[in-house]
């Protein structure tokens, strides 16, 4: 049997993990990205190309580790930069895609058997709908083509969170005043225990608030260079906007931190999307974010063994560690290592996703989260990375224990590390011979 081919498009951390397990499984894998170097959003640039700001210390180390993943696997050669996929489209007689691609102004095609759409959940800005926001003669602007301030009026900040916090503080210096519009869902708090320049009250929640730390934010709202206020209403007129409450300001430039959406509109009649319930749309917490449909928020239920994607699966993990095990299981999957259920049995797992619809009613919830304890035992043993069954009282947990102690305490009650899942050698997925040793330095006192 031939070895399958495998496209995949985009070239970010669930890219770059994806492309090194399918390798490892022997597939002939090609990567796609239209950037001109390996990291995906990672890489800063001066221009509106990505969302991370110069002053974010976190995305040079972490864009200096992905090429330095590639370069450590051998990936460089299965890369294909400065190459945007414009169309894909599937042929159920030969089971083959047909992907046309763009370079130096001219249009190739080649033929894979499957594909990953690994682009991200940070594809497409989410600008929400204003009224009157044409007849606005100011700048108008999302979060991710914003780099500097332009104008020097007051400017008006659309909701709040991590994308207000980055974009509401960099130099004041040349605007009048800042106007944040706050939504339900953030707490913006500083090292001086503050919230909202407004001392602490001691009294329970009613309902939960992501944190927003920030220790730039909250002098500058204590100095009155930031006002917030509840609500963008409507445009009124060409330099002034209302708000809920009613009152106007005026404003020469809106900033939308509104976030952002997925976009599987590549997969065009195969788009998990394409069908929503209408009680997700209707909530106020899905906004305007659409909800996939795909089994384990990896496989298209169409298309299982043709057709995959990254970045749909969201629960407290780290994303390169969460991805690596997803396209672990995924690469394994298409080897014939584990099987897929029935489609009538994915479907039902799909359709119990539908706990999300009511989360939406009460508030702002993420498309892909998943029950992490579920997820990662279906990725563990679907992967072969064999972790689950060592923990616990079960036969391998005991014998593990009798064998190493102490490699028995780490992975029980220590550190949690992302080696655990290439510790055990079972001939399921590549193990790494310094996966203990790592374990165990990670697991000493600093």
């Amino acid at each position: 049997m031939a070895t399958a081919t495998v496209a995949i498009i985009g070239l970010g951390p669930l890219g770059l993990v994806t492309l090194k397990n399918l390798l490892e499984k022997c597939f002939k894998a090609t990567e796609f990205d239209k950037a001109d170097v390996v990291g995906g959003l990672w890489n800063y640039r001066d221009d509106c190309q990505t969302t991370v700001l110069e002053n974010t210390p976190e995305a040079r180390h972490i864009q200096r580790y992905l090429y330095d993943y590639a370069s450590n696997f051998s990936l460089q050669s299965h890369i294909r930069l400065q190459t945007e996929i414009v169309h894909v489209d599937f042929d159920k007689k030969s089971e083959q895609w047909t992907v046309r691609m763009l370079k130096d102004g001219a249009t190739t095609s080649r033929v894979f058997d499957k594909i990953v759409l690994a682009a991200g959940i940070n594809k497409l800005p989410l600008m929400p709908k204003i009224d009157g926001l044409d007849v606005f003669e100011g700048e108008v602007i999302h979060s991710a083509g914003y780099k500097r301030r332009q104008a020097d009026g007051p400017h008006l900040q659309s909701q709040k969170g991590r994308h207000f916090r980055d974009s509401a503080t960099p130099p004041l210096g040349r605007v009048q005043h800042d106007y944040a519009k706050v939504s339900h869902g953030h707490d913006t708090q500083g090292s001086s225990g503050t919230s909202a320049g407004l001392e602490l009250e001691h009294r329970s929640a009613t309902n939960s608030h992501t944190p927003v730390i920030s220790d730039t934010v909250i002098p500058q709202i204590l100095e009155e260079h930031i006002t917030l206020v509840k609500g963008l209403d409507r445009v009124t007129g060409p330099k002034t906007v209302q708000l809920d409450s009613g009152s106007k300001i005026e404003a020469d430039a809106i900033v939308f931190c509104t976030g952002y959406k997925a976009d599987y509109s590549l997969a065009g009649r195969y788009d998990p999307t394409l069908e929503q319930p209408q009680a997700w749309t209707a909530s106020p917490g899905s906004n305007s974010r659409a909800l996939a449909r795909l089994y384990r928020n990896i496989f298209s239920l169409q298309l299982p063994h043709h057709l995959a994607f990254m970045g749909a699966i969201t629960f407290p993990s780290p994303a390169f560690q969460l991805y690596d095990l997803a396209s672990m299981a995924l690469t394994r999957i298409w080897a014939a290592g584990h099987q897929l259920p029935t489609v009538q049995e994915m479907t039902a797992q799909v359709d119990q996703h539908k706990w999300l619809i009511s989360l939406a009613s009460e508030g702002t919830v993420i498309p892909g989260w998943v029950d992490g304890a579920k997820w990662m035992a279906w990725a563990d043993e679907a992967a072969g990375s064999d972790v689950f069954p060592h923990l616990g009282y079960g036969l391998k947990g005991w014998t593990l224990w009798l064998k190493d102690r102490q490699l028995s305490r780490v992975l029980m009650d220590g550190t949690p590390s992302p080696h655990q899942f290439r510790l055990f050698e079972n001939g399921n997925r590549r193990a790494w011979s310094g996966a203990k040793d790592e374990m165990l330095r990670t697991d000493m006192p600093s």
